[in-house]
């Protein structure tokens, strides 16, 4: 066999001298976006880039090579648009300086959201971090591979849109899986047919997990909306979300599935609320599911299904509800009917959920069925709630001591050390084991932010106030927020008061110099430094009036704000220097007659005086002009 090496288009081996990969057509050489890395690039000494699959404001995506255990990764690089470049076949990532705090705070988000993700590595129907890495400026989380298809490709081969009975097999599985996200405080706010992708064991996965800025629209970085899926409170930055912002999500995808048609996005639903309910859409759908999709996609997140746990009970509690109502049909078919309603949607659901958490256990038998059968409705809705809960708290105690099968134990033992070592190159928040708050909303980052701005914006509504004092930064500038009470992600009770550090800007300033200014222009340079001042005029004729003369402190030097002093700006102010008014020059006179110039002799023999003009600058010309003096011969 000849030499192999890998195609950067399918991850596949291909023979080393073709050009162009026989599997999936990808030809050396082709063109890339230059802004994202280069095929081939090698990251970490583990891992190969090959090309880019998507990407959006937050960061790109791209299909990678795991050498160390051979096999398909995804891997996900953090760069935000706007704030970084990265020029033409170089890894490294150029940060804009002005953007230094807001990237680093974001990253600090990405970072924590993979390192959840990764303590998930074992919750079926997401794609867990792998692994998470710091180079390059920035961070990389690698995730599992996929192979299946979108939500979106999948509906398409089977006639655009499933039957109930069909969303009710798949769906049980992947409501417990986001349950338990939202448990661990991870709020996904893009669940839709394009982040959905099923597998080819017909199983579904969640894909597409961001940080909450790209999720939202009006926020640093441009926003990422699936119209139609998106809830209407991330159309508004101030307005609060949580995991009903998510059943907005699930219960439109929901709406897609059975009807074939993507319901309306929620802007245009403020303004004009005509979405059909998917009962009046296709009849062969029950109509408490209609019901309760319709509820779920409330507008007004008050008015809507507040949890995963909520949402389903709601679903298969009416379910059940309608299958033990009596049916008025011939015996022989009565008793046909009465063994298909022995496993009802609700009680497919818990199987479902027992089944694939604990797989090859049998814990549901014939006998068990025929039981419930004759239990009362209540008792049933208290047994899956039950079921539910101890599935959770079964699936959080193996996430926490719990045995990985080979494959998993060996991607456990390569990645983990890598994701100590991401923590110690970012600055992040250690996990503690003392018990967290609780409360019903999740304490934002407020680091790097403006905190007039966020304070208007948050007490809007009256979730959270902010109370604040202050401190000198040489991070921060004056106005934004350094550090927060309670740290991101923290559960707390909504309208509580937390309190913020905001900066007062550096301790020090240097002092900028003053020559050729204006007291004016000088004094506007000193209010956006933020260093504290006070003027006085001096008399000083070598300068012009206003301009400055001198400091209290020479320029260039640090002036400590600490000790609470002022720089004295000293300008000039200089008076009007008073002026004598010229000596009317008079002739001498002859003995003779005077004679003017023209020839004429002046009236009694006497000159007329010449009167200098009383002001300077008007010259008053006299009716019969004055003679010029007379130019006399010594």
């Amino acid at each position: 066999m000849g030499e192999r090496r890998l195609c950067c288009g399918c991850m596949e081996y291909k023979p080393a001298e073709a050009a162009v990969c026989p599997n999936c057509g990808y030809a050396d050489g082709t063109a890339y976006d230059t802004n994202y890395i280069a095929p081939g690039t090698e990251l970490n000494e583990r891992y190969i880039v090959g090309v880019m699959l998507r990407h959006n404001s937050e960061g790109a995506t791209y299909l990678g090579y795991n050498k160390s255990i051979g096999c398909k990764v995804l891997i996900r690089e953090y760069m935000p648009e706007g704030l970084c470049t990265r020029m033409k076949g170089i890894p490294m990532i150029s940060v804009n300086t002005q953007q230094v705090v807001q990237y680093k705070a974001l990253m600090a988000e990405f970072t924590e959201l993979n390192k959840s993700l990764a303590h998930m590595r074992n919750v079926s129907h997401i794609t867990p971090t792998l692994d998470l890495f710091a180079t390059n400026n920035t961070t990389y989380a690698v995730y599992e591979y996929i192979d299946g298809v979108t939500l979106v490709d999948y509906l398409k081969d089977n006639a655009g849109e499933l039957t109930w009975k069909q969303v009710s097999e798949m769906f049980p599985t992947f409501f417990t899986t986001l349950s338990l996200l939202h448990n661990n405080s991870i709020i996904h706010r893009a669940i839709s047919p394009e982040t959905i992708y099923v597998t080819d064991k017909n199983e579904l996965r969640l894909t597409g997990f961001s940080i909450s800025t790209v999720r939202t629209v009006h926020t640093e970085l441009p926003c990422e909306i699936f119209g139609g899926y998106a809830a209407p409170e991330q159309y508004n930055a101030s307005t609060r979300q949580g995991t009903w912002t998510d059943v907005y999500g699930i219960c439109a995808v929901l709406y897609r599935i059975l009807t074939g048609c993507k319901p309306t996005d929620a802007p245009s639903r403020m303004q004009n609320d005509n979405l059909c309910a998917p009962h009046e859409m296709n009849s062969s759908i029950p109509k408490h599911v209609s019901k309760v999709i319709m509820h779920g996609m409330s507008l007004f997140a008050e008015d809507r299904i507040k949890d995963v746990t909520e949402l389903v009970t709601e679903l298969f509690e009416q379910a059940e509800e309608e299958e033990t109502k009596p049916i008025p049909i011939e015996p022989s078919r009565r008793q046909q009917g009465r063994r298909q309603q022995n496993v009802t949607d609700i009680e497919t659901y818990r199987r479902n959920v027992l089944r694939d958490e604990h797989k090859g256990d049998d814990y549901i038998s014939e006998e068990k069925e025929n039981v419930i059968d004759r239990i009362k409705i209540p008792i049933i809705i208290g047994v899956l709630l039950t079921c539910v809960l101890l599935v959770i708290a079964i699936v959080v105690l193996n996430l926490l001591d719990i045995d990985m099968d080979p494959k998993e134990s060996m991607i456990a033992e390569t990645s983990a050390p890598t994701i100590a070592a991401t923590t110690d190159n970012i600055v992040l928040e250690s996990t503690s084991d003392e018990e967290q708050p609780s409360g019903d909303s999740q304490m934002p980052d407020l680091i790097g932010k403006n905190f007039e701005s966020k304070k208007e914006q948050l007490e809007k509504d009256g979730w959270l106030y902010l109370s604040a004092k202050y401190d000198y930064s040489e991070k921060y500038k004056a106005g934004l927020i350094i550090d927060q009470e309670l740290k991101p992600g923290t559960p707390f009770s909504s309208g509580a008061t937390v309190e913020v550090t905001v900066s007062k800007g550096p301790s020090s300033i240097v002092i900028p110099e003053f020559k050729d200014k204006t007291l004016k222009a000088y004094t506007a340079e000193l209010d956006d430094l933020g260093l504290p001042y006070n003027t006085e005029s001096v008399v000083n004729y070598d300068y012009e009036n206003g301009m400055v003369v001198e400091l209290s402190q020479d320029a260039g030097e640090k002036f400590d704000l600490t000790k609470g002093e002022t720089l004295k700006v000293f300008y000039a102010d200089n008076p009007v220097r008073e002026t004598s008014a010229p000596t009317p020059v008079t002739p001498p006179l002859d003995s003779g007659s005077d004679t003017s110039d023209n020839g004429t002799d002046t009236p009694g023999g006497q000159d007329t005086p010449v009167t200098p003009p009383a002001d300077d600058s008007v010259e008053v010309l006299p009716d019969n002009p004055p003679a010029p003096p007379l130019i006399l011969d010594e």
